[in-house]
């Protein structure tokens, strides 16, 4: 089957040495696998190449905002799209043990994808298992396999896991019990991301977690619409309130900007004010020389006046004393203008 409009497909192309390759049906992809790469689908032209054309898987992609979602199940590896036709091709790849099979697979996927696009293979650990018992383990002999082909392979193991999930009391939020939670068996398929190029342009998440619908055997790939529904809730409540955080971090950095405009505000204030109080202070610097200068000049004046008293005084001193040795010279000479009076007599000279 093709989605609508895509050509039919082509006839399977024979290998190299020119016996007709054999016809291997790929395997159906699982909800975790279309979710796992859901994130990175965004604009790009997706090939879904899968059994079970169809279904709630590329509805995913679609709504996960995949700008076409091609889909189609062929028995052979040839792909109804042209040459570099899509940015990501995703593939149930089937098990496959003639390396011409494989190669010409290889090939097919190579040919219709972009420059800068990539590839999401799901193999069956079945077809490893001759590969890993000759000493390699599952993983390495799945990066060995695809290494031949691409440039860059990451590999993530599909694991199941057992364990006990709960409401958590007065919340409709749904927890896993970690310490319940073990392994039930050895990883049935690897997931691999392959690029021509060095550069990877997918992003892994650290752990994806899916329960399957209640009642199902393990392993099964269907999940009931209200189950999907139910993620495409969560995964819209969880898209919601990673906006809310994007814009109370945006609000965040707009009120650190603007803290750190006071800041620098502030910084600049306290800088005229630091240059202010230091010119303050070489003022006051220089009123207290100025002060100490002028205390000294008055302890000079101050000596000075204190001679100048001391002199006036002694001169004081030296006035009276001669003074009284005046009267006592005019004392004297009127003693003896007296004596000399009476010694001659009356003359009637004065």
């Amino acid at each position: 089957m093709t989605a609508a409009g895509s050509p039919p497909f082509p006839p399977a192309s024979d290998s190299p040495d020119g016996g007709h390759l054999a016809a291997t049906l790929v395997e159906p992809l699982p909800i975790p696998f279309y979710l796992l790469v859901e994130p990175m689908v965004s604009g790009k032209q997706v090939l879904d190449v899968a059994a079970g054309v169809g279904g709630p898987g590329p509805e995913c992609l679609r709504r996960a905002g995949a700008a076409e979602v091609i889909c189609c199940a062929p028995a052979g590896p040839s792909l109804p799209v042209p040459d570099a036709g899509v940015d990501i091709v995703l593939c149930g790849l089937p098990v496959i043990r003639s390396d011409a099979d494989r190669g010409a697979w290889m090939a097919e996927i190579r040919r219709v994808l972009r420059p800068g696009g990539f590839c999401v293979l799901r193999l069956a650990a079945a077809a490893l298992r001759d590969d890993a018992q000759a000493g390699a383990g599952m993983r390495t002999a799945c990066m060995d396999l695809l290494l031949a082909y691409f440039a860059t392979v990451d590999i993530v193991e599909e694991t199941r896991f057992g364990g006990v999930s709960f409401h958590v009391p007065g919340t409709d939020d749904l927890a896993v019990n970690e310490s319940l939670t073990r392994l039930t068996g050895a990883s049935e398929h690897l997931v691999a991301f392959c690029a021509d190029g060095t550069e990877r342009s997918w992003n892994l998440t650290e752990s994806l977690l899916i329960p399957t619908e209640a009642g199902a055997p393990a392993g099964a790939a269907g999940v009931s619409a209200a189950e999907l529904a139910a993620w495409q809730g969560e995964v819209a409540r969880l898209e919601a309130r990673c906006a809310d955080l994007s814009r109370e971090r945006e609000d965040a950095r707009e009120g650190g900007m603007t803290l750190q405009d006071r800041a620098d505000r502030l910084e600049r204030t306290v800088a005229v004010l630091r240059r202010d109080v230091e010119r303050f202070l070489r003022q006051i610097s220089d009123d207290a020389a100025a002060r100490e200068l002028l205390a000294l000049e008055r302890e000079e004046m101050q000596r000075i006046l204190s001679a100048a008293t001391q002199q006036a005084a002694d001169a004081s001193r030296e006035v009276e004393r001669r003074q009284i040795a005046l009267r006592t010279l005019e004392k004297e000479v009127v003693r003896l203008r007296a004596a000399r009076g009476g010694a001659g007599g009356p003359t009637g000279k004065p």
